[in-house]
């Protein structure tokens, strides 16, 4: 029996593998790429002692979730000279290629639904990373101009599980302002925000509306009736393998730039 031929590493790189829109686009990537003989190597390459081992690796590509803006994990990726795609935001300038979100114009269009309600007074609830930031910064932007009023912008530093976005929310109450809606940019800090709203007594959208942003889906099933803006992780990582595959044949060079449209779904929280 022949020996079948062995995969080659594509090197992973993702701030937090726990997070459950990275995992969904990690696997279908993994998925995309084994028929064609590879396979994603996950490791802590952000780390500079790990980076003389990623050399060691000598992996064929690197996958990137999130901008690829740490000065040395950058100059050894680039010392590989090899096929990097940043996703779900890029660099200001991209090492090799990207696909992302445009994740301004989702905080943009979060803005402008919620003045199309008629919402006058507004909060946001965001995370500290580089997309979600992104979108609150597209939505800060707007939303004077499209006549609201931000009363209150929480920015939580690490939101894990559904009681670090309970949290965020409890520091908005804590706030003392009045507002009827927020938006939440991410599905976690949106279901969470609903949750502990109807703890609360709150009324979801008589007292308050909520928007949010969906990456895998999941807001829908966490809290029924959720507006959302979003897109699919798992498409995103197709895309982003197929592309890793074209510069490895040859058939796109550096430089490719893709951006995923967001869609919104209207539901019963605003």
């Amino acid at each position: 029996m022949s020996a079948l031929p062995p995969l080659r590493p594509i090197a992973l790189i993702v701030p937090r593998l726990d997070a459950g829109p990275a995992s969904r686009a990690i696997q279908a990537s993994a998925e995309r790429l084994a028929p064609a003989g590879y396979y994603l190597a996950a490791g802590p390459w952000h780390e500079a002692a790990m980076q003389p081992q990623l050399a060691a690796l000598r992996p064929a590509a690197a996958l990137v979730m999130g901008p690829l803006d740490d000065p040395g994990l950058r100059a050894a990726l680039a010392a590989l000279e090899i096929p990097v795609v940043e996703t779900w935001s890029a660099a200001a300038q991209p090492l090799d290629s990207a696909v992302v979100i445009d994740n301004e114009e989702a905080g943009r269009a979060a803005a402008r639904h919620l003045a199309e309600k008629r919402h006058a007074l507004v909060a946001c609830i965001s995370t500290d990373n580089p997309w979600e930031r992104a979108r609150r910064e597209g939505f800060i932007s707007s939303a004077a101009g499209l006549g609201l009023e931000l009363v209150a912008d929480i920015v939580q530093p690490e939101v894990q599980q559904m009681n670090d976005g309970r949290m965020a929310f409890l520091r908005l109450l804590a706030t003392n302002t009045i507002f009827d809606a927020v938006f939440c940019t991410s599905d976690l800090l949106a279901a969470a925000t609903v949750s502990e709203a109807h703890n609360r007594d709150l009324h979801v959208p008589q007292d308050l509306a909520v928007l949010g942003f969906t990456e895998d889906g999941s807001a829908a099933q966490w809290a029924q009736g959720l507006t959302t803006l979003g897109m699919d992780a798992a498409d995103l990582g197709r895309r982003a393998a197929q592309l890793l595959l074209d510069r490895l044949q040859g058939e796109r060079g550096a430089g490719h730039h893709e951006t995923l449209e967001t869609a919104f779904t209207a539901r019963l929280s605003t």
